[in-house]
């Protein structure tokens, strides 16, 4: 990463010739593909060999978090319903969405009216999703979305469990 910080222009000059070409060909070097992945207990006075109590973190390069970086200054939506969006949102929490759904009900049964709401757990939806259905659909709006299925498609992660790590191998 201090290469990158202290690199000067020429460096990024290069990085954004390189950048251009890896959007330009829907192509990315294996090594920017290669992610470590490392459990994290969410509980640790829970039980420790639920499955559920872990969360993946994936590490990348450094190069290739600049990049996603640059891909996602360039992956923009008009969509209206953005807005709504609470969680991953900078500036943004699901703290703050259970606010605004306290304040709104409040507002309500303080004038008498009923409030009747319906929660949604999308929680394992993320892994549901078929990202080939989904990039089909997208390919015709950004040649980002043909290296981003390049990418998915290619993917390699290893596990890193304390101090060993396991064999490389592909998500499916």
């Amino acid at each position: 990463m201090e290469a990158l910080q202290l690199g000067g222009h020429r460096l990024l000059v290069h990085i954004g010739l390189l950048f251009n070409l890896f959007v330009k060909y829907s192509y990315v070097p294996a090594n920017f593909m290669q992610s470590t992945i490392i459990p994290l207990v969410k509980n640790k006075s829970g039980n420790l060999s639920d499955i559920d109590n872990y969360r993946a973190i994936a590490i990348s390069t450094a190069v290739s978090k600049v990049f996603e970086s640059v891909i996602l200054s360039l992956v923009h939506s008009d969509s209206e319903v953005d807005q709504y969006q609470f969680g991953f949102k900078k500036g943004h929490s699901t703290a703050h969405c259970t606010d605004v759904l306290k304040r709104t009900t409040d507002y309500y049964i303080s004038r008498g009216s009923h409030v009747f709401l319906c929660f949604i757990d999308f929680t394992k939806a993320f892994d549901k999703v078929n990202y080939w259905k989904l990039f089909i659909k997208l390919l015709d709006d950004s040649s980002i979305v043909s290296l981003l299925a390049f990418w998915y498609s290619h993917q390699q992660v290893c596990i890193r469990w304390r101090n060993t790590l396991s064999d490389w191998f592909l998500i499916q």
